[in-house]
């Protein structure tokens, strides 16, 4: 982690109201609220600051990557950032927003242009706000979840020292979830399953 990287962070105060209540949860209502409190609120905090105070809360874009009706499905490894996922399996492409890209749709692109290679169109669609204060990385981020909808199916992962990626029904999901991260748990439960 580079101690000097500054994160986009919005205080945790200013979005209590909204996720308050809802400590692990994939919020659908209130959700422009949320975005136009990000965009209003949001500031640059050194990342080393922002990982260990719950005051804040780090802006996370998190993609799921769809083609028909599998998912695509990370393992991050021990060469990953964030050595609390390690090994851990994820339904999502996500990181933090930089001041070169302040934008929360800005960030997710950079997010995967770094992490995949796309082939082809696809459509990319808001699904809501993911919340989870139950584990100490999920206390101090704040997922904005979208869906990117695969044309053509043809999807590659860019960093394979950090991680490796594969297609999977939902049926396969269901079986796997307990070796993925919360996020990608949640994810499952409140987005994928109710589908």
């Amino acid at each position: 982690m580079n101690q000097n990287e500054e994160v986009l962070v919005v205080p945790r105060r200013e979005l209590e109201k909204y996720i308050g209540f809802r400590t692990t949860d994939l919020i659908r209502d209130d959700t422009d609220e949320i975005l136009d409190i990000i965009l209003d609120e949001g500031l640059f905090l050194e990342r080393r600051i922002a990982e260990t105070s719950p005051r804040y809360k780090q802006i996370i874009p998190y993609v799921l990557i769809r083609h028909g009706a599998s998912y695509l499905l990370l393992q991050r490894t021990e060469k990953q950032t964030e050595e609390r996922l390690h090994h851990k399996l994820s339904l999502g492409i996500g990181g933090h927003i930089n001041p070169d890209t302040p934008e929360l749709i800005e960030g997710l692109h950079k997010e995967l242009d770094e992490e995949v290679e796309i082939e082809g169109d696809y459509d990319l669609s808001f699904v809501g706000i993911l919340n989870d204060d139950s584990t100490d990385v999920g206390r101090v981020h704040l997922g904005a979840v979208y869906v990117l909808d695969s044309h053509s199916g043809d999807v590659k992962v860019r960093e394979t020292e950090k991680m490796t990626g594969r297609w999977a029904t939902v049926e396969e999901l269901a079986g796997a979830r307990e070796q993925m991260e919360t996020w990608s748990q949640i994810a499952l439960d409140h987005y994928i399953h109710e589908r």
